[in-house]
């Protein structure tokens, strides 16, 4: 195999870099770096050793040893070649451990490298990067690196970095100042269902569409190099607002539907088989049951029920009759979208994983309420969308560990995913893009970066805490209206829901004199069936809180309550 002995150290590159005054002298030096690379085979260059996601044709092979990993790299744009002369020097002949370590951006900031490249040539590192990083994950046989390497990034914090009033932030939402016919202003109580966005949300998207929309991930040109860069930059806050280990283990979906139903599948068709069984709860939402109702009934195996108690918690002390070898996977809430209960996650984790049971996580209902760590959890798989979350809609999240998604067949077939197409077949493309076939709503995957960003600036405990008071403010005023029910944990305990029926009265009737009103609730079954029938309850109606509602808006919903209650029962 070619050597690259004339190429300089990472040291040597860093003081000649830092020597050169003018961005045209550093990149006078690149190319001349690019000349030292040896010569690359002609036989190498083949689809299988390109890097994808470059502007430029980027070929890498790697040769591994018991200590070291060597890399011969090359392309047909002279200062490409001279980004890969440096990513040889840092890499090249470094343990996978140590390659994964290297704290490649501190790097890039010293020799000031990402002050002169174009965002298309960002883009374009970054992916070779990722491609690096990738061989020393397979060599160290698909594990991950250690949660102190000094490449990860640290979990989003679940405090905010500073004080924000109730006012700011209402001015945050212009929608909240719509008033209906009669003059009533609007009081959106239905934050379960959908939130509403936040200007920096709208002004994302609008960004995009005026100044550089474009397909990501496909064509070369400046504008699609700026949207592919902003698309995985917004992959990277979310790897951290979950706390994954990589960016990779990311996957951009339409929704939690749609993630969850990709789990079922890919990994469900492969793994579960006639006997198997998939653990429920009785709290889950349709999107978290039907699709293994589906699995189970392709491939002959059965859906069995975590049962609640009386108290709306799960109960947990039938977790050991209930999960056993031939349980294949556990599917569970973290949030119940009808009682607000919280679900002990690591602890059904726990009782899974002893069995080899792996975990899913539909976590739709509490990523609006700050960052999750899926770590420590320690799910296989979490699910989630933005529209719940100040985000667009139309956008979701699958996380899953890498082991497992790599050892995943993708489920969509078509542009994007794939790294090969023959006569014969096709080579699937590494992750995550497996699984993103098809143009993605890059736009809106942009704009999820905002909605994070926005809800790091009010932190989760904050966010909760605020929710959980405007509850309990409500649940007073409603003490002594005859005939009402209130289904979930002490408001304490639980989100800020308030889910309810009132004794001879129809939801449905309720919602439609809220709504005259304008307050906006949410009446029906919520998606979740099986649990209203454990409820004993067709409908029932549910008042959702959430960052931006006021005391006052509490105290207006439970007034109108007491209203609709003595209108309708004289």
């Amino acid at each position: 195999m070619p050597t690259s002995s004339k190429i300089p150290t990472a040291e040597e590159v860093r003081e000649e870099l830092l020597d050169l005054e003018t961005s045209q002298d550093r990149l006078a030096y690149l190319i001349e770096l690019g000349d030292l690379l040896p010569e690359f085979p002609k036989a190498w260059c083949t689809e299988e050793n390109r890097v994808l996601g470059c502007q430029s044709m980027v070929w890498l092979v790697p040769e591994s040893t018991k200590e070291s990993v060597h890399f011969v790299a090359s392309s047909d744009a002279p200062m490409v070649r001279g980004l890969i002369a440096i990513l040889t020097a840092v890499y090249s002949g470094k343990s996978p451990n140590a390659i994964l370590d290297f704290p490649i951006n501190d790097y890039f900031d010293e020799i000031k490298l990402k002050s002169f490249l174009s965002p298309m040539r960002s883009n374009g590192l970054h992916s070779m990067i990722q491609r690096v990083r990738q061989i020393a994950f397979e060599e160290l046989g698909g594990s991950t690196p250690s949660e102190t390497s000094s490449t990860s990034l640290p979990v989003v914090s679940k405090t905010p970095s500073n004080s924000r009033s109730l006012d700011s932030i209402r001015a945050d939402f212009p929608i909240l100042e719509r008033k209906f016919e009669g003059g009533n202003q609007l009081v959106y109580l239905d934050n379960a269902a959908s939130s509403q966005r936040p200007l920096s949300v709208l002004d994302s998207m609008d960004y995009v569409y005026r100044h550089h929309y474009s397909n990501a991930h496909r064509s070369g040109h400046e504008m699609a190099a700026e949207t592919t860069s902003a698309m995985e930059a917004a992959r990277e806050s979310i790897r951290g607002f979950v706390n994954a280990n990589e960016t990779c283990e990311i996957i951009f979906t339409s929704g939690t539907t749609a993630a969850i139903n990709l789990v079922a599948r890919a990994w469900g068709d492969a793994n579960v088989g006639a006997g198997d069984e998939i653990l429920v709860s009785e709290m889950e939402h349709h999107s978290n049951i039907v699709p293994w109702q589906q699995l189970a009934a392709r491939v002959g195996a059965k859906v069995r029920w975590l049962p609640i108690r009386d108290d709306f918690h799960l109960d947990l002390d039938q977790l050991p009759k209930l999960i056993h070898d031939r349980t294949k996977l556990v599917a569970i809430t973290a949030v119940s979208n009808v009682l607000g209960t919280i679900n002990p996650i690591r602890t059904i984790a726990d009782a899974a994983h002893s069995v080899g049971c792996l975990v899913l996580v539909d976590a739709a209902q509490a990523v609006p309420h700050g960052s999750i760590d899926v770590q420590s959890m320690d799910a296989d798989f979490v699910a989630f969308g933005g529209h719940k979350m100040l985000g667009p809609s139309g956008t979701g999240v699958l996380y899953g560990k890498r082991k497992l998604l790599e050892a995943m067949p993708p489920f969509h077939g078509g542009g994007g995913m794939i790294q090969t197409v023959t006569h014969d077949g096709f080579t699937p493309a590494g992750l995550p893009h497996r699984f993103e076939a098809g143009t993605p709503a890059s736009v809106e995957a942009i704009a999820m970066k905002s909605a994070i960003e926005y809800l790091q600036s009010l932190g989760g405990e904050e966010i909760l805490a605020h929710e959980r008071k405007l509850v309990a403010r409500a649940e007073e005023l409603l003490k002594d209206l005859h005939g009402l029910r209130i289904y979930g944990p002490p408001s304490s305990e639980r989100t800020g829901l308030l889910t309810f029926t009132i004794d001879g009265l129809h939801g449905d009737e309720i919602g439609r004199l809220l709504d005259a009103e304008g307050i906006a609730i949410r009446v029906g079954h919520h998606c979740a069936m099986p649990l209203h029938a454990r409820l004993g309850i067709p409908v029932s109606c549910r008042a959702s809180f959430y960052c931006y509602n006021t005391l006052e808006e509490a105290e207006r919903f439970a007034r109108a309550l007491h209203a609709i209650k003595n209108r309708l029962t004289r």
